[in-house]
């Protein structure tokens, strides 16, 4: 993994953009790509207490040929969070975790045991 650019956005929230693709295979040359990793305050507080609420948490956004979000459509999110155009929220379609991510910023979803 090599980290590509540390930013923070306008909230105070740090971001970095993240380069995975030297993990791909022969077998699997578009496995890994480009990530954002952002490290947000949790509003909740997960089962295991490992996130607890009131302390940063890393979040994933990768790319995800499968759901159409490309190696240029991360490196675009990034410079729309970077610039404040964009929240996290905003791109909630595309967290590593779903809706677990969602309920530790807490964003308005269903509580599933997490």
């Amino acid at each position: 993994m090599n980290v590509v650019e540390r930013a923070v956005m306008p909230n105070g929230t740090e971001i970095q953009l993240e380069d995975w693709r030297e993990n791909n295979t022969k077998e699997y040359p578009d496995l890994y790509g480009l990530i954002i990793g952002a490290y947000p305050i949790a509003k909740n507080t997960g089962k295991h207490r490992w996130i607890e609420s009131g302390q940063t948490f890393r979040l994933d956004i990768s790319m995800n040929q499968y759901r159409e979000y490309s190696n240029d459509d991360v490196k675009a999110d990034f410079e729309a969070l970077k610039s404040g155009e964009k929240s996290l929220e905003d791109l909630a379609d595309h967290f590593w975790n779903g809706e677990k991510d969602m309920w530790l910023l807490g964003m308005n979803v269903e509580y599933k045991g997490w």
